[in-house]
């Protein structure tokens, strides 16, 4: 019933939202009888945390096998249009009022046409002018902003901390402090500093500081799409090409699973 309830609380939020960066939930479908809940809603290829997944497993498979041909790679200009399109959508939330508060590779989720969509507004929140600040944690402590482990914070500035996050991970493959196995000691303001940092332009860190920045100096998501490393962002059908390779390394694993299951 709780579950049914925020649910509810999160298509009354979103019901009226239309935007292509921002992906839609059409209507629930309650079978009582059943005690089952259905979410209508659009059909997308994955995440990119599963698009994470399935690069770091074929590098893994490449150590094991140096025949075993390129390994697939998220380049930078790839990582520009994903951050791109994820700004787009929190400046057409903030335009409504909205802290989407748990951005993170798993809610960014891509079309087949190579467009990524923001999706799961379960700890999303309107917050409108002279909204008193929050306090309530939520989201995942590693794509936190650090105002929200010390105490009141305005929702509508954390997004962009979580999206600065979302960019280090895709370029590390795991979100900045995983290492950190207590995550209670976790009290830094900044992100741990990039691996191989000459192997990134200049653009892409000063991005990164942006979105690194104090709250109340922390740039809003309409500052953050003039930023020059927003604009070097790839095409659309590299995207698309990465979503086919991704299918093809799922498939030649379930082949080499299937292999060694009969052998």
């Amino acid at each position: 019933m709780e579950k049914l309830t925020d649910l509810r609380c999160e298509l009354e939020l979103t019901r009226t939202l239309r935007h292509s960066n921002v992906l839609h939930m059409e209507r629930l479908y309650v079978d009582v009888i059943e005690e089952s809940l259905w979410i209508g809603m659009e059909l997308l290829d994955r995440s990119l945390a599963d698009v994470l997944a399935v690069v770091g497993e074929e590098v893994g498979s490449a150590q094991e096998d140096s025949s075993s041909g390129a390994v697939v790679e998220i380049p930078e200009t790839m990582v520009a249009r994903f951050v791109c399109d994820a700004l787009l959508a929190l400046s057409y939330l903030r335009k409504h009022h909205i802290a989407h508060r748990d951005v993170r590779s798993d809610n960014l989720l891509l079309s087949r046409s190579g467009v990524l969509k923001l999706s799961d507004f379960s700890s999303a929140v309107r917050s409108p002018p002279g909204t008193h600040k929050r306090s309530d944690p939520v989201g995942v402590i590693y794509w936190q902003a650090p105002e929200m482990r010390t105490g009141l914070y305005d929702p509508l500035k954390v997004d962009v901390w979580s999206l600065g996050a979302t960019t280090w991970e895709l370029v590390h493959g795991d979100p900045p402090f995983a290492d950190v196995q207590d995550t209670r000691r976790i009290v830094d303001e900044q992100f741990p500093p990039v691996r191989e940092p000459e192997a990134y332009s200049r653009s892409f860190h000063d991005f990164l500081h942006l979105c690194s920045r104090p709250a109340a100096l922390r740039p809003d998501p309409d500052e953050l799409l003039k930023a020059p490393f927003v604009r070097t962002g790839c095409s659309r059908s590299e995207i698309v090409r990465l979503l086919g390779q991704c299918k093809t390394i799922d498939e030649q694993q379930l082949l080499r699973l299937s292999s060694d299951s009969h052998s």
